[in-house]
């Protein structure tokens, strides 16, 4: 049987000038970790709507589970407007109210979710700020959970994040973000030690851009450098990192293994248009390296 991960999260469009790709963070990861064999599962909600229809085809093409993901009654399927000016760091201009904001799992479902005895529950912080995403996850504690900080202008709430950190097994920030958990939830000295001190965390991983991601876990800190490629469009990368980072804590691998793999399927998607491009594990071979 294949290894489960549950994402709940949101599921979105990502439109470009010109053009629109499915998305969302979460949604990514899970899109990503169902090509390197989980069995994934999205909870979320879309819209009683052509774009909901055509995200619903397009997520159960990509292999997701879309079993838990509702149509919202009111609201429309999620739109971020794009902006790549800078390929490395592109810009997000959220479209609200949209049905991500409101998923719904019943106790029902709930049971049904944990009876597959998941191996990871995946989120990130933009949807927990809503009050029902907040249940939906709750609904699923004690699942080991992986927590991308991932925040986004107006929805960075430290009361949320700070839950999130109290919860998590697993964090993954960059280092904009953990500058920002240091400043905001007050931690002195080394911030990534600071955050190992305070929260029962298990890991915690550090990306680095075009420096790599450093990782911390078990005691153990290692560093690595991604491989040299040229980005075109660094949406959705970090969002493969974290699935390749998943694949690899839950093949037991070494630390610096798993770190160099991570690497190397973000730096792939990174060099590539949309957040969840083709890819071929296959073609990681030359990247995952050293």
């Amino acid at each position: 049987m294949p290894p489960v991960l549950l994402s709940v999260g949101e599921i979105l469009w990502d439109q470009y000038p010109g053009y629109r790709l499915l998305g969302g963070a979460p949604f990514n990861l899970a899109a990503h970790a169902a090509r390197l064999g989980f069995a994934s599962y999205f909870i979320s909600a879309l819209g009683k709507d052509a774009a909901g229809d055509e995200a619903m085809a397009r997520a159960e093409a990509l292999g997701v589970d879309m079993t838990y993901t509702r149509r919202h009654p009111r609201w429309p399927t999620g739109i971020v407007d794009v902006t790549l000016d800078d390929p490395a760091h592109p810009s997000y201009h959220l479209r609200r109210p949209a049905a991500w904001e409101e998923p719904e799992i019943s106790d029902c479902q709930a049971a049904e979710l944990r009876a597959l005895r998941p191996a990871w529950l995946v989120c990130g912080t933009l949807q927990q700020t809503c009050p029902m995403a907040r249940q939906a996850l709750l609904s699923l504690s004690g699942i080991p959970l992986f927590y991308d900080v991932n925040l986004r202008s107006g929805f960075e709430d430290p009361a949320t994040v700070d839950a999130l950190l109290r919860a998590a097994a697993i964090v993954k920030c960059n280092g904009a973000e953990l500058a920002w958990l240091a400043r905001e939830l007050t931690l002195h000295g080394d911030p990534a030690e600071a955050l190992l001190r305070r929260y029962p965390l298990t890991a915690l991983c550090i990306t680095l851009g075009a420096d790599g991601c450093r990782i911390h876990a078990n005691g153990e800190a290692v560093f690595e450098r991604p491989p040299a490629i040229s980005a075109i469009d660094a949406v959705g990368a970090g969002d493969a990192f974290s699935a390749a980072l998943l694949h690899g804590f839950t093949q037991q691998w070494p630390l610096r293994r798993t770190a160099r793999f991570a690497n190397a399927l973000g730096s792939l998607v990174a060099s590539r248009r949309g957040a969840i491009p083709d890819w071929t594990l296959d073609e990681l071979l030359p990247l995952n390296t050293g």
